[in-house]
């Protein structure tokens, strides 16, 4: 689960809790990280999701994708009638090369 230290934002900042078991790392070829803007909705379902080019260390298309579809598929928030009907924040994907 997630301390913080992987989602950013307005979602960090309200501490809206994560309620899904995700792991904030995949492996790959190569290291680095990827850095995502998400919005959530109201059901705490992720809508949107699109890599910041600036902030991610790796330039590779699979495995941005790879990044891309786990935090669509598997990431989710709680719900609540307190939070907007877009919560607006940042993931962070780190790569690892297999042992």
């Amino acid at each position: 689960m997630c301390t913080f230290a992987q989602v950013g934002g307005e979602i960090a900042a309200d501490q809206r809790k994560i309620i899904s078991n995700i792991e904030f790392t995949i492996s790959g070829n190569q290291s680095g990280k990827f850095v995502f803007d998400i919005a959530v909705n109201k059901q705490g379902a992720v809508t949107s999701c699109v890599v910041i080019k600036a902030e991610s260390t790796l330039v590779s298309t699979p495995l941005m994708m790879k990044s891309k579809n786990l935090i669509i598929s598997n990431l989710k928030f709680e719900i609540g009638p307190g939070f907007p009907d877009f919560h607006y924040g940042t993931v962070t994907i780190s790569v690892v090369i297999p042992m």
